[in-house]
């Protein structure tokens, strides 16, 4: 079950920094640390990445960026040492923001929002570890929590 779990977070955590493509934003340019490079494609977007070789692959280090077919920007985030780490904004193809999440080694540590086309909180969840732990919450588009939950170690203890 654990594992069934983290696939899943694996695999939608792909689909949401999944870039389509990078087509010739003016802000590609990235700030990268002192003894990383700008690497990346249209395929992978842009990252930063150490010079050295770990296990035969590079190591992302600081600011990661993909870009929509439009140019538009879908994932901003940061690396360190390979792992996606402190908050990530996800845009759909107009621009607008549609998620907000925190990271701690590749896993949702912190808080996880989701948000409706009109940029009001849909879904807030807290993570620790990559589970569900504390206040998981789902509100409609005018504020009003229509379900929440609680939640322990990955377990939902409590529901209202």
């Amino acid at each position: 079950m654990q594992f069934k779990m983290l696939m899943r977070m694996f695999t939608l955590g792909l689909a949401l920094v999944s870039p389509v493509a990078f087509a010739g934003d003016a802000k590609a340019e990235l700030t990268c640390p002192e003894g990383t490079k700008q690497s990346g494609s249209k395929e992978e977007g842009l990252f930063c990445r150490k010079s050295a070789l770990v296990g035969g692959n590079f190591v992302a280090e600081g600011p990661y960026r993909s870009f929509h077919t439009n140019g538009k920007k879908a994932a901003v985030g940061q690396y360190a040492n390979g792992f996606k780490t402190g908050t990530w904004y996800f845009y759909d193809e107009a621009g607008n923001q549609y998620g907000k999440t925190e990271f701690r080694e590749n896993n949702y540590h912190g808080t996880r929002t989701l948000y409706f086309a009109s940029g009001k909180p849909h879904f807030i969840e807290q993570y620790q570890n990559g589970l569900k732990d504390g206040v998981v919450q789902e509100l409609s588009e005018d504020g009003k929590v229509v379900r929440e939950s609680h939640f322990e170690k990955g377990k939902e203890v409590a529901a209202k």
